[in-house]
């Protein structure tokens, strides 16, 4: 059990749902410390009394059959009226409490047959000197393991304070601050919805721990969740401001365990404010829970229509204020107003908001996306939520007359900035309210935010020696304070380090943060490709949203993602990181990621920075060459116009070159004909990244047009950043750094530099985070076939085998440094489905078993990244993977083939061995638990394949050949051609010519595009 199942259990939030009962803080703990015995004990490190110790990071657990008991002697004869269980994710499902006075007679106060685990606070009602868990029915194949059994007398009496525990839990990973921290017991630890971790203060009496609930809340209860270093003495108390406190609770007689105080309160921030200790050592909180409800109408606009185009022929009336092209900064709650037209019997109000509801399949700039936010009969409007930090609001009204005939104004635009400006210990005062960056004590233009963007880029680079400006070009700041990237992700606190030691140079510009998260910074989902038979783009917002927000807990506000790549060369190892075979698909999804990211439709101060990668296309051929034409070219690009739709301002070009764009040329990143095409033929403005060049690229990169060397060290071996300086013209260093200085203004790090690397850890991976992931590996799973094996309809006490080497390899879910996170809670196949087999009572063995029912069989391609983990031109499986397959066949055991893949193979060899085939691909760290949940029928299949897939390698290859275009069988730049006549190749070219879809059904796949059962048959 043990730490599978602790990981199980945090990854599910642990023990946060509190249940029945509203005690109040009257209650006294009878049980803690009493003597405690059980009908069996799982080892020597999980006794009995280990459920009395008031510690929750000590347990009891039984051996694993039914029935199990713990039992506990209270002493004396005592009414009982409340008992708290503190499940490890080994709970009961069927389980009753009685109480006895000789302990052999037993009367039931509470039964159960749905016991959900976590934590179950019941209330009851009886009396005896002993009291007893039976547990009938166990939720796993484990035994039965409680962290604590607290029982309470007393709980209806005294101090109720009027809370009923109505709402729901409203501090859950807000943020947080202390009056001090110890070790790594950070206060956001008491937040974060797991009993295994913990803030603990410093030793003192007076110490406090304040949440800001992120509005005007109305608190029902509070519950504190001591280890055992707990208060006898503290008050509760809330506040609108975080200054000014009132107490809503105040004790001199706390018991620890716990404390469920049934009170209530106004307030934004809530504090725990600590005055006398029952230990020699600080406080220390497993959970400080909050319930109750927050008013979220000040963040909240109304969202009177959905994303919508501007009308045809505005400009018919004039609008009044802001002025166009206005930067308000002195309210989130700006008057719009606008000239009166006659007969008008009302007027609609339209604004750009960012949404997160846009159709991602539209062929749209989202930023001209606007939502009816007012209706009002007069000429002002005031709106009535806070409005966000963004840079293009865009506006415009309507009038309406009694009759239904519109009239429409200009169309202005204003920015908004309000920075929350962020004083750290790093040397930098603030100095009429803004960040003093150059230290001098007075506030220079560009430390200014309060001025347009513009006017601050160049007041900054005016101020820049050479030097500094060619350092902005580079990366590795953590060794050159003056660079201007970061490659990551680090560790939290080391990131943190390298963000402080730029506040030192002598203008403070701060740096980005970028790294291979591709599928997720902490949280990780699948890659495009999985995505793409998902198609879910309203979740691909979501997941790129979260990695947004686990990247802004910690300071990183980059990532070297998404990619904008159409896969239509088999043989491409990096076609698992892209959007799939049909460009739309990836254009949608393109839309969706980048918009998820930003935080909305372009970059602002609360995104993180998308890269958008590997210009020009290499889905068309791979890193060593783009291979499309003036036809095919088009096809390529339409994930790229896609990207810039959604406002993506950073593309990275990749090592292949275009035999089209640049004949003979090099690759991307420094080529000049290649990077001119982006900004001529497709209009970019933005930054272009290099990918990972070797140093005797630079020059020639920056010179082609390049603005920031991927990577690059400006310590690399023989390298001269003065070589640099003197072999590129600084005016062309000049339009880079304006880019990047531009970009880093957008993004607000001038004025909020930095993360929390002390608490926003512990606001990784949160439940709702893991839910999304599962939810996209769900989607995403592909039934190519199915003989009836599936759904698993085995009995209690049949046995399954489990085999194949991806079944316990957890890293074939992802790749670069978005990763499987066992610590957290991810699941192996294996283990996913063994624990899944458990609540039918079924049996699972690995690799071989008795008398097995089903063979569920494992297979497909480890991890990689660039190049192929099986030999490239061999996309079939190795032999003894196959053998795995006919081993069961041979033996009359059903086959489930669960196929790991990251990119198209051949697998005609095995398919009719199959009885069932399930697609995963790179599913993420919850691909397993997905997995599992689909051979159980807990959901119906709905994936379809990104991609065809080859009938035979011949359709992909010459005999013998190698990856080489003249031993080509396929066309490296076309979609849906494995196997394609030529007359097939000739439409799929003129449709594509033409703008027109192409269709799906061409060429003689094994499986074509799209396939994948929607229900079981």
């Amino acid at each position: 059990m043990l730490a599978v199942l602790v990981a199980l259990a945090l990854a599910a939030g642990g023990a946060v749902g509190v249940t029945a009962g509203t005690a109040s803080a009257a209650s006294a703990l009878l049980s803690q410390g009493r003597p405690a015995t059980a009908s069996s004990v799982e080892n020597a490190g999980t006794p009995a009394s280990a459920a009395v110790d008031g510690n929750a990071g000590t347990r009891w657990s039984s051996a694993a059959a039914d029935p199990q008991w713990l039992q506990i002697d209270l002493g004396a004869t005592a009414t009982v009226d409340r008992v708290v269980l503190n499940w490890e994710a080994a709970f009961a499902k069927g389980f009753r409490i009685e109480v006895s006075g000789d302990a052999a007679a037993w009367t039931p106060v509470y039964t159960t047959a749905t016991g959900a685990g976590g934590v179950q606070d019941l209330a009851v009602s009886g009396s005896g000197r002993y009291i007893r868990l039976y547990a009938t029915a166990r939720g796993s194949a484990w035994g039965y393991s409680l962290w604590e059994f607290q029982v309470f007398a007393g709980s209806g009496g005294g101090g109720g304070g009027g809370g009923d525990f109505s709402g729901s839990v409203i501090s859950a990973y807000k943020q947080v601050a202390a009056s001090s921290y110890e070790g790594g017991n950070a206060p956001a630890a008491a937040l974060d919805g797991r009993t295994t971790t913990r803030w603990s203060s410093q030793p003192g009496d007076t110490q406090w721990l304040r949440v800001d609930l992120g509005g005007a809340a109305t608190v029902t209860g509070v519950v504190l969740n001591w280890e055992t270093a707990y208060g006898t003495g503290y008050r509760i108390e809330v506040s609108q401001d975080g200054v000014a406190w009132t107490p809503i609770h105040t004790t001199t007689a706390g018991t620890g365990g716990v404390e469920r105080l049934a009170i209530t309160g106004k307030g934004r921030y809530v504090r725990f404010y600590g005055t006398a200790r029952a230990t020699g050592y600080g406080y220390s909180l497993w959970e400080f829970q909050v319930y109750g409800t927050v008013d979220s109408s000040a963040a909240t606009p109304p969202l009177l229509s959905g994303p919508t185009r501007a009308p045809a022929a505005p400009g018919q009336f004039a609008l009044s204020a802001p002025a166009d092209k206005a930067m308000v900064t002195s309210t989130r709650r700006p008057p719009l107003s606008w000239a009166a037209v006659p007969g008008a019997a009302r007027y609609e109000v339209w604004l750009n908001l960012s949404r997160t509801d846009y159709d991602f399949t539209q062929n749209v700039d989202l930023i001209d996306l606007y939502t009816k936010v007012a209706e009002p009969t007069g000429t002002t409007y005031t709106p009535s939520w806070d409005i966000s930090d963004r840079w293009t609001y865009k506006w415009y009204v309507v009038a309406v007359t009694a009759s239904g005939a519109r009239t429409t104004s200009e169309i202005r635009t204003f920015s908004l900035y309000l920075p929350d400006i962020e004083a750290t210990d790093d040397g930098i005062g603030v100095v009429n309210g803004a960040r003093d960056l150059n230290k001098n004590g007075t506030i220079e233009p560009y430390e200014d935010w309060r001025r347009p963007v513009e006017a601050r880029v160049a007041d900054l680079l005016g101020r820049m020696t050479l030097e500094e400006k060619a350092y902005q070009m580079f990366y590795n700041v953590q060794s050159y304070p003056m660079s201007g990237w970061h490659f990551g992700p680090a560790q939290p606190g080391d990131l943190h380090n390298v963000l402080l030691s730029t506040a030192a140079t002598r203008l403070g510009i701060p740096p980005v943060s970028a790294g291979d998260t591709t599928a997720g910074y902490q949280t990780t989902y699948p890659l495009q490709s999985a995505l793409a038979a998902g198609k879910d783009y309203a979740l691909d917002y979501q997941l790129g949203n979260m990695q947004r927000l686990e990247e802004l807990e910690v300071g990183a506000r980059g990532t070297l993602s998404p990619l904008a790549e159409v896969g239509t060369k088999v043989l491409y190892p990096r076609i698992q990181e892209g959007g799939g075979e049909n460009a739309d698909v990836a254009a949608a999804q393109l839309r969706a990621l980048v918009a998820g990211l930003q935080g909305g439709p372009e970059l602002n101060p609360g995104s993180v920075l998308a890269t958008v990668k590997h210009w020009p296309g290499e889905g068309a051929g791979g890193e060593a060459g783009i291979t499309y034409d003036g036809v095919t070219i088009k096809y390529h690009m339409i994930p790229f116009r896609a990207a810039m739709q959604a406002g993506a301002v950073n593309i990275m070009p990749g090592y292949a070159g275009s035999s089209y764009l640049d004949p003979g040329g090099p690759g991307a990143g420094d080529s000049a004909k290649i990077l001119a095409y982006l900004r001529q033929n497709l209009g970019y403005t933005g930054l272009i990244t290099t990918d990972w060049l070797p140093s005797s690229a630079w020059v020639n990169a920056a010179n082609a047009g390049s603005d920031v060397m991927g990577g690059a060290d400006p310590g690399a071996p023989g390298y001269s950043m003065a070589a640099f300086e003197s072999q590129v013209p600084l005016a062309r260093i000049d339009d880079a750094v304006t880019r990047i200085l531009r970009l880093k203004f957008q993004l607000g790090v001038f004025e909020h530099p930095y993360g929390d690397p002390v608490n926003g850890p512990y606001r990784f991976h949160q439940p709702g985070y893991v839910e999304l992931a599962n939810k996209a590996a769900r989607e995403s799973d592909t039934l190519l076939k199915n003989n009836g094996v599936l759904p698993v309809r085995l009995n209690a006490g049949d046995n399954i085998v489990v085999a194949g080497p991806r079944a316990t390899d957890g890293s074939a879910c992802c790749i670069w440094t978005s990763y499987f996170h066992e610590n957290y809670g991810s699941q192996t196949l294996l283990d996913a489905v063994r624990a899944r087999a458990a609540k039918a009572g079924v049996n699972v063995y690995q690799d071989t078993g008795p008398a097995p029912k089903l063979a569920v069989v494992a297979v497909g391609e480890p991890t990689y990244t660039h190049a192929t983990a099986w030999v490239k031109e061999q996309p079939y499986l190795p032999a003894d993977q196959l053998a795995l397959i006919q081993k069961f066949k041979q033996q009359g055991v059903p086959v489930v083939v669960v196929l790991t893949l990251p990119r198209p193979i051949v697998i005609s060899e095995w398919n009719n061995l199959a009885d069932a085939v399930v697609v995963t691909y790179r599913g993420g760290e919850e691909v397993g638990p997905a997995t599992a949940g689909l051979l159980f029928g807990d959901y119906a299949p709905s994936g379809k394949l990104p991609w065809q897939l080859p009938r035979s390698l011949d359709q992909v290859l010459r005999p013998g050949g190698t990856d080489t275009l003249a031993d080509a069988n396929e066309n490296w730049d076309l979609p849906y051609d494995l196997g394609a006549t030529a007359a097939e190749r000739a439409d799929i070219r003129a449709r594509i010519d033409a703008g027109q879809p192409v269709p799906t059904a061409y060429g003689n796949p094994l499986y074509p595009y799209g396939a994948g059962l929607t229900g079981w048959n």
